[in-house]
């Protein structure tokens, strides 16, 4: 039989695709090949037909073993000889597999690479005829791809042990044109066969989505899908896997979660339920999906953003294998860019590899902000530019491009951002950027001296959600890159001379500014309240008064806000108007000397609040009364997480004034806050609320001493992200062995350096 003869005896198929054929026929040469083909497109019948066409048996390199047993089962169902070796096999089941081998009974036998280093295999293996080596995900060899794995190195080794070395075939899905080099290279293949079939996949929709609720927006999606459609639904963690599984499965959908921390004989049930139709949807992390054949998957979200676009471009892949259309859904928070590059600060690898992963995971956040073609941005981060969308046109099958929200011409903000980066030298993050253009008095914007720049609060009427989109929009769009060293900082590219010029127009989505400044509205207010006041009522209007006051005296002084006053003070006076020395002197935080320096030019500004309002004495006293109640009924009752075992042993009918006093006491003779604790009867959370308000008595309390620096810097990394307004929303960012008490310190030490 022919070529043609074999592709539809044993695989049903009348002709090649893309690509395919010239694998096929330098394989069956003697030649090696390289393929790189998008998920669907055929790479595994570019070596199982050689392997039925050639003498002796063609061992296949792959790294899962899921995948193994898949393809061995399609393979004896087609008529076609073959086993697989791997860690789930008995030392007796595997000689015995290697006999068969030594006889000729099968064509391909697939192999995990971690095999190759044992001794019995390759001598078993010497006494083969061994066709070809084919090597499934031959990314996994290089340092630079996103799923670098140190077994792979075990193959260049495995290859140089035969005497007659066979035609050796790579293929992957995934390979931008660093990696394919470096398969090259690692993997010595001469003078290859190189197929690149592109990697667009026309029949996939992509769409990039911010959600302010993700789960409500998946329940709406699905509403709109028949449902026996089948999905992957991927998320970051196994918390949130089985999270987002018990919301579906109570909304009434048939869903089962899927993670590495199940069972092997649980996961293999799930994985078995999805293959075989008996559950339309699988909710997973990236532990599920590598070589899962089943070709009609209607789409595939991310509930979570992915690491880096190969990663993502491989899961989304998973969706129309068919060729039928279907849909890549990424939804993305600000939440997810901190886990993400928190999981890479921790990766146990070198400095350069973990710049790489940076400015990988940048590529997939520039992804989420631009305004260019998403399938434009995915051919062009893998080197191929796409024909249309190269040229500005509008592919017709993405979010973006069949977008037609209304824009705004930001360039006049941009050419501002732009030049304030330019004139602070290059050397800083967003962060401190948008702090200098808003003309912030935070500490660090005195101290390099940014207050004097001439770019220095140029923006203050944006809110600082705002020019972060459009910090993003030109981060996204070449105008500036972010640095991937210790610490981010934002650099001035080519193109941005234009934008300063005038000779480019700069415009953002203007539902994404909206977006920012909403957020950044709701990430003030609650800022204020999670001061340790959140059921007690206070002047917003007032608040926001006093607090600018504060910033023009520390501004003047040179000095960070909370210098002058904590936010706990502010709330304090715009809750109970003090109009008096004595009243005054009764608000946290304040002392003789501020009262002597502040206490006049507040005060003036209370009653001037108080005279506009209509607010008289009289009411003035009763609201003051009624707020000193909740303030201490608020006081008392703040919920813990921790609980003490001796609550029953707490000094109820001490005044809370003799209560922080003993603390503070006890303190300052060096214990801890858990031996405060048993102490004094209290919980841990209380001694620290006890310790707030010490400090804002001006007792002093060195916070930086009760908590691990590596800790404390990643909780600050996650109060950039979620704001001070809630401590469950920080603690989801985190990694688990930091408690609520260790955030409360931090928040306290945040309060005190970036107010």
């Amino acid at each position: 039989m022919n070529k043609l003869q074999y592709l539809k005896n044993y695989f049903g198929y009348s002709t090649f695709r893309r690509g395919q054929e010239a694998l096929i026929d330098g394989i069956i040469s003697g030649e090696d090949a390289l393929g790189i083909m998008p998920t669907g497109g055929g790479k595994s019948l570019c070596y199982q037909l050689p392997a039925i066409m050639l003498e002796g048996t063609a061992v296949v390199i792959s790294p899962l073993i899921s995948l193994m047993k898949d393809q061995v089962d399609s393979l004896v169902e087609s008529g076609i000889e073959a086993t697989f070796i791997n860690s789930t096999l008995s030392q007796g089941d595997i000689l015995e597999r290697l006999e068969g081998m030594r006889n000729g009974a099968y064509r391909l036998v697939y192999v995990a690479p971690e095999r190759l280093g044992t001794a019995y295999f390759t001598r078993g293996l010497q006494q083969c005829k061994v066709s070809l080596v084919a090597i499934d995900e031959a990314h996994c060899i290089s340092q630079w791809g996103h799923d670098f794995r140190p077994s792979y190195q075990d193959i260049p080794r495995f290859l140089n042990q035969f005497e007659q070395r066979p035609p050796v075939a790579a293929f992957t899905a995934t390979a931008t044109p660093k990696v394919t080099e470096e398969i090259l290279t690692l993997l010595e293949l001469r003078q290859p066969v190189i197929q690149k079939t592109g990697f667009d996949r026309p029949n996939l929709f992509y769409k990039v989505a911010a959600p302010g609720n993700k789960f409500r927006y998946l329940e709406q999606y699905l509403s709109g899908k028949e449902a026996d459609e089948s999905g992957i639904i991927y998320c970051s963690t196994r918390k949130t896997v089985e999270s987002v599984t018990a919301k579906l499965r109570d909304k009434g959908y048939s869903a089962l979660g899927y993670h590495g921390g199940m069972d092997s004989a649980v996961r293999k049930s799930v994985q078995e339920d999805f293959m075989f139709d008996r559950v339309p949807l699988i909710v997973a992390t990236n532990a599920f999906g590598m070589g899962i054949d089943k070709s009609d998957v209607r789409f595939v979200i991310h509930y979570n953003m992915p690491q880096n676009m190969e990663a993502y471009y491989q899961e989304a892949g998973r969706a129309g294998r068919d060729g039928l259309e279907s849909e890549c859904v990424l939804m993305y928070s600000a939440s997810d860019i901190v886990s993400q590059k928190m999981l890479i600060e921790n990766n146990m690898t070198s400095e350069d590899r973990r710049r790489m992963l940076n400015e990988n995971l940048q590529y997939l956040i520039n992804y989420c902000h631009s305004d260019n073609c998403l399938r434009y941005m995915i051919t062009d981060y893998f080197g191929e530019a796409h024909e249309r969308t190269s040229a500005g046109e509008k592919c017709g099958n993405c979010s973006t491009c069949l977008d037609e929200s209304e824009k705004r011409d930001v360039t006049v903000e941009a050419q501002k951002i732009l030049s304030c980066i330019y004139r602070t030298n290059q050397r800083f993050g967003m962060n401190l950027i948008i702090r200098v253009l808003r003309g912030s008095s935070e500490k660090r914007v005195l101290q390099f001296g940014l207050d004097k720049q001439t770019t220095y609060g140029i923006m203050k009427d944006a809110s600082p959600g705002e020019i972060r989109e459009i910090i993003m929009s030109l981060i996204a769009e070449g105008y500036l890159r972010m640095t991937t060293d210790t610490y981010p900082v934002l650099k001035l590219l080519g193109p941005a001379r234009s934008v300063l010029k005038g000779e480019r127009k700069i415009t953002v989505k203007v539902e994404r500014l909206k977006r920012g400044k909403s957020k950044e509205a709701k990430k003030r207010k609650h800022k204020v309240k999670a001061i340790g006041f959140e059921n007690v009522d206070y002047d917003e209007k007032l608040f926001e008064k006093l607090s600018g006051m504060r910033g023009q005296i520390a501004s003047e002084k040179g000095l960070p806000s909370y210098t002058v006053f904590h936010n706990a003070a502010l709330l304090e006076m715009s809750a109970l108007y003090p109009t008096t020395e004595e009243e005054f002197l009764k608000i946290g935080g304040v002392g003789q000397k501020k009262l002597e320096n502040y206490g006049g030019l507040f005060m003036d500004e209370v009653k001037k609040h108080l005279s506009a309002q209509g607010i008289d004495e009289t009411v003035r006293l009763e609201k003051r009364k009624m707020i000193e109640a909740q303030i201490e009924k608020a006081i008392e009752n703040a919920p813990d997480d921790t609980s003490a075992s001796n609550l029953s042993e707490k000094p109820k009918n001490e005044p809370m004034s003799e209560r922080i006093s003993t603390t503070y006491s006890i303190y300052k003779e060096g214990h801890s806050i858990k031996q405060i604790a048993q102490k004094r009867g209290f919980t841990t959370g209380t001694i620290i609320k006890h310790l707030v308000k010490a400090h804002e008595k001006e007792l002093t309390v060195d916070w930086k001493l009760l908590i691990d620096e590596d800790k404390c810097k990643c909780i600050f990394e996650a109060i950039e992200v979620v704001g001070l307004e809630s401590l469950k929303r920080i603690k989801d960012l985190v990694p688990e062995d930091i408690d609520y008490d260790a955030i409360r310190i931090a928040i306290e030490i945040y309060k005190q350096d970036s107010l």
